[in-house]
């Protein structure tokens, strides 16, 4: 059997290239791919992984997005077929769901953010895998049937920190002594992205650049963020990451974290660095759920940039909501394929 797997961007990295090595430990062959985004490939060179690359950095606005979706799709789907066909797809990319798709395989999403699109996922009839946490009347309201969601106990970090040895990994060595604040924009070319988490995000680079005693450490998405930091004065000089770090010796190097959302804010709380975030779309059911457990603090506002505490920060303590999240994931896409084949199952079946 042969389970395919696709990274779409860099933070899929942490949390799906942990699946190669389980899918294998089980005599599952994995066709990986990738895309060209960001840091991806430096990321998956980082840890040894090799990957097929198909497609590229989309660009900004819905028809770009939307023609390199389905270009890739056309790219993943050719290449899928030509390596033969797989037993199912694991992935959080719309692309690939929609190659899976066209070649009649069963798609598995790691989904834990509920406002993002999910037109595709409707139509490809991908099974969502989800935290408990996500309220999923978005997605039903959305079009998505019952049958596709499938919650799953922790959270998606219980995967990208699976049989990590937080004590054998270094911290990133960073210049001087000050309390080191690790700082990650907003994803200004997603489709969610509001004008208020920029702004707020400029506010904050801007009351960081005004403060003794703390050094900026600045994580951007996309190159033309940098220009940002260096509009200002710095009281203290910021280090601008300029390419791929690896996360937990990142999050081990500093002593709080501001993020517009996303995963590295998730990956922080998941391990007890303080995590602030200043994302302005909307809240996922993830992120309240650490905010209820003092793991997250949401600044809504210029005023709430105040509240921040500039301080080092203790020992790390992991939340391990699941420490058999992996496991029972892998267990979850590997029968379902091995069901489908044994039966004879069609794609149209599976999707109904």
């Amino acid at each position: 059997m042969k389970i395919w797997i696709d990274v779409d961007n860099p933070p899929q990295v942490q949390y799906l290239v942990p699946f190669v090595a389980a899918f294998e430990s089980r005599g599952i062959e994995v066709l990986l791919t990738a895309r060209d985004y960001g840091e991806t490939r430096d990321l998956l060179r980082a840890r040894g992984v090799s990957a097929h690359v198909v497609g590229h950095r989309f660009g900004r606005g819905r028809l770009r997005k939307g023609f390199g979706s389905l270009s890739r799709a056309s790219a993943l789907a050719a290449h899928v077929a030509r390596r033969g066909r797989p037993g199912a797809l694991l992935c959080a990319s719309r692309s690939s769901a929609l190659a899976a798709a066209a070649l009649r395989i069963p798609s598995f999403v790691i989904a834990d953010y509920e406002h993002a699109s999910v037109g595709i996922y409707r139509l490809t009839g991908s099974t969502f895998l989800h935290p408990e946490s996500v309220d999923t009347t978005t997605w039903l309201e959305r079009g998505l049937r019952p049958s596709q969601l499938r919650p799953f106990r922790g959270i998606k970090e219980d995967v990208s920190f699976a049989g990590v040895d937080l004590d054998a990994v270094p911290a990133l060595e960073l210049p001087g002594d000050e309390v080191r604040v690790l700082v990650r924009p907003p994803a200004e070319d997603s489709h969610y992205f509001a004008g208020d988490s920029r702004r707020l995000a400029l506010e904050l680079l801007r009351t960081l650049a005004a403060r003794e005693g703390v050094r900026t450490v600045f994580a951007p998405r996309y190159a033309r963020q940098r220009a940002d930091v260096e509009a200002l004065d710095w009281r203290v000089e910021p280090v601008v990451l300029t390419e791929a770090v690896p996360f937990t010796s990142l999050l081990k190097a500093v002593d709080l974290v501001v993020c517009s959302g996303g995963t590295m804010l998730r990956e922080a709380a998941y391990l007890g660095v303080p995590a602030y975030t200043i994302l302005r779309s909307e809240i996922g059911g993830v992120d309240r759920w650490l905010e209820s457990i003092g793991r997250v603090r949401v600044l809504a506002d210029e005023r709430d940039l105040e509240g921040i505490a500039f301080r080092r920060r203790g020992p790390l303590v992991p939340l391990r909501t699941n420490p058999r999240l992996l496991d029972e994931l892998v267990d979850t896409v590997a029968l379902r394929a091995v069901s489908r084949r044994a039966t004879g199952i069609s794609y149209e079946q599976d999707a109904a």
